[in-house]
């Protein structure tokens, strides 16, 4: 299981399930994003760019999954999944917790629930 550590605009500092420090770079999954819509949508450079400035999206996160998630868009994904413990109401301000703090830090994730 991966333990969110610490969270700031550039992006997200995690351990993972080896003990390891990782770091999810939010500039790049942001790119990633754009580079999938200019895919699927089939968009001219012009209209990239203004996705870059207007659409912010870094990943997708499902609450009502179980295990509730978000994934962030790195090449591959990386899923952090959150526990589920005895008491919802503790899961749910955590999970409110980290959609505020991505936010705050001037992103959004695509809600799958």
């Amino acid at each position: 299981m991966k333990i969110i550590e610490n969270l700031t605009v550039d992006g997200l500092v995690y351990t993972d399930e080896y003990g390891e420090n990782k770091k999810i770079d939010f500039k790049q999954c942001h790119e990633h994003w754009v580079q999938y819509r200019r895919r699927t949508e089939n968009l001219t450079d012009e209209m990239t760019d203004e996705i870059r400035k207007t659409d912010f999206c870094i990943g997708q996160r499902d609450f009502t999954a179980s295990p509730p998630y978000i994934e962030f868009f790195t090449k591959p994904f990386t899923r952090i999944e959150f526990e589920i413990s005895a008491d919802e109401k503790d899961l749910q301000i955590e999970l409110s917790r980290w959609k505020r703090e991505i936010v705050s830090a001037g992103w959004t994730t695509i809600d799958l629930s």
